[in-house]
């Protein structure tokens, strides 16, 4: 068995071991080592338990990514509008037209969808 594996199976923790007087032990360790544990129930994960210190670093860490992909998502789009700018455009009309289609076609298509 690998070290990764076995350390993986110490963070798993059957919910009644909190029933059972663990909890304590559980908690300290969490504080003290900084440790997480997978809480298990009808043996499949359900929660983590993490240090509030470990919470604070995460939340700050996704924090920082939504800043960074609003701000990347803003050049994208920014960045888009610019080069679409300098392009011509053409009307549905023509695009209609140059897919060998007529305005009728789509009409009738139209007819025969359904939105939900």
């Amino acid at each position: 068995m690998s070290v990764a594996f076995a350390e993986f199976t110490e963070q798993l923790v059957p919910i009644s071991d909190f029933s059972q007087g663990k909890a304590g032990k559980i908690f300290s360790d969490v504080a003290k080592n900084n440790k997480e544990y997978i809480v298990l129930k009808n043996n499949q994960p359900t929660a983590v338990v993490i240090s509030v210190e470990e919470y604070r670093k995460t939340q700050s860490r996704i924090a920082a990514l939504e800043r960074y992909f609003s701000v990347f998502e803003e050049y994208y789009l920014k960045k888009l509008a610019e080069e679409r700018n300098n392009n011509k455009t053409s009307s549905f009309e023509d695009f209609v037209k140059e897919e060998g289609f007529s305005m009728e076609d789509i009409e009738k298509i139209m007819d025969d969808v359904e939105f939900e």
